[in-house]
Formats: structure tokens, sequence, C-alpha cells
């Protein structure tokens, strides 16, 4: 799913290059959900070559960030 061109060019007027915008579609979660529990609009994010690779990636993630004293909450469709 992608944004329309004239919604991205928006957004990028909206940030710098220090804060550069992802558009993301996250599963099982909206965004009213995501912000009520979050309270921000950013959000930390783990790459893999398949959705396997990418699940690996976020256990990884939420495991280091836990050991060092993080509380990390997952939401939405793992899997």
């Amino acid at each position: 799913m992608a944004l329309p061109e004239a919604e991205v060019a928006r957004r990028w007027q909206m940030t710098t290059p220090q804060w550069p915008i992802m558009n993301a579609v996250l599963h099982g979660v909206d965004r009213n959900q995501l912000m009520g529990r979050h309270k921000a609009n950013h959000i930390q994010v783990a790459y893999g070559k398949d959705a396997a690779t990418a699940d690996s990636a976020l256990l990884a993630k939420a495991v280091a960030f836990q050991e060092l004293g993080v509380t990390v909450h997952l939401c939405g469709t793992v899997g």
C-alpha cells in the first residue's frame, strides 16, 4: 500500500533530513491503538529478508532492549 505522492511530499515538508520518515503498515494494530499505548508517533523497526527473518530480528532486538532495562511492548501481529 503506497501513500499518494502529494501526501508523502507534505510529510517530508514537516521534517528534516535528521528526522527522516518511514511510512509503514502495521498488521494487527490500528493507528489509534498504537497511539493509545505508546503516545508517540515513532517506532523501532527490525528488517529481514523475509517474514521469518524479520520476526527473528524483532525478537533479538526486543530481548536486547529488555536486557538493557528498557520496557518493551510489542504490538500488532507477529509471525
